[in-house]
C-alpha cells in the first residue's frame, strides 16, 4: 500500500466520522433526522442493563452504538 492510498483511506475514515458525529449530535438535540438509505426516522435508544445506547433507524440501515461510559 503506497502513502497516497493510506491518505485516502484516512481522508475517507476521517470523514465517516465527521458525518457520523454530527448525525449523534442532531439527533440528541432532538432534531428530525433521516436515514440516508431507508428515509425512516433515525432515533435514539437509552441504555439499560440488557443493550448499550444506540442511534439507529427502525430498519437498522442506520445503527451507531454508543459508549455512554
Amino acid at each position: 500500500m503506497d502513502a497516497a492510498s493510506l491518505k485516502a483511506i484516512e481522508k475517507a475514515s476521517k470523514d465517516s466520522f465527521f458525518k457520523q458525529r454530527n448525525l449523534i449530535k442532531q439527533v440528541l438535540a432532538g432534531k428530525k433526522v433521516l436515514c440516508p438509505t431507508c428515509n425512516k426516522p433515525i432515533v435514539f435508544s437509552a441504555p439499560n442493563k440488557d443493550k448499550v445506547g444506540a442511534v439507529h433507524c427502525a430498519l437498522g440501515c442506520t445503527d451507531i452504538e454508543l459508549d455512554m461510559s
